[in-house]
């Protein structure tokens, strides 16, 4: 199972100010778009928009995982919003999405994103995981929740 930890960064955990989805991956690109592997975050927020037209990312249990692998990305870059109060995400289970994780990556990495995009969705799976990222007090400990094995 691949280390979450090299992925992620308290520098890139937010709590959403938006309440919607529109909103709250606009917030999850600017974010993302700080890092120096993000080239063109314009690009980065076409091919996320994109790929949600085509069916959402809200995959039930109050969780959204967008994502776009597009060649301006030179490594991977994972962003982690919570949203307590929860937002429309038009998830797949119809019900409140509270915590979104954007993962931004080259597109030549098919192996890594699918590997990276299946140990934060175990993770998230477990209820215990979700409350305690939606209850940890720091980034830090957002980190801390989701890179245990």
């Amino acid at each position: 199972m691949i280390d979450l930890r090299a992925y992620l960064s308290p520098r890139r955990v937010v709590d959403l100010a938006s309440r919607g989805k529109d909103g709250a991956i606009m917030e999850l690109v600017a974010v993302a778009a700080e890092s120096p592997a993000v080239e063109d975050a314009e690009k980065l927020q076409d091919a996320v928009f994109e790929r949600e037209g085509i069916m959402s990312t809200g995959i039930g249990l109050g969780i959204a995982i967008p994502h776009a692998k597009i060649p301006s990305i030179r490594d991977f870059v994972v962003v982690i919003g919570r949203a307590p109060g929860g937002l429309d995400f038009n998830a797949l289970d119809q019900k409140p999405v509270t915590i979104v994780v954007l993962i931004a990556g080259p597109s030549q990495e098919q192996q890594r994103y699918l590997e990276i995009l299946a140990a934060v969705t175990l993770r998230l799976k477990s209820e215990e995981v979700r409350r305690a990222v939606l209850a940890a007090p720091t980034p830090a400990a957002v980190v801390d929740v989701l890179a245990r094995s």
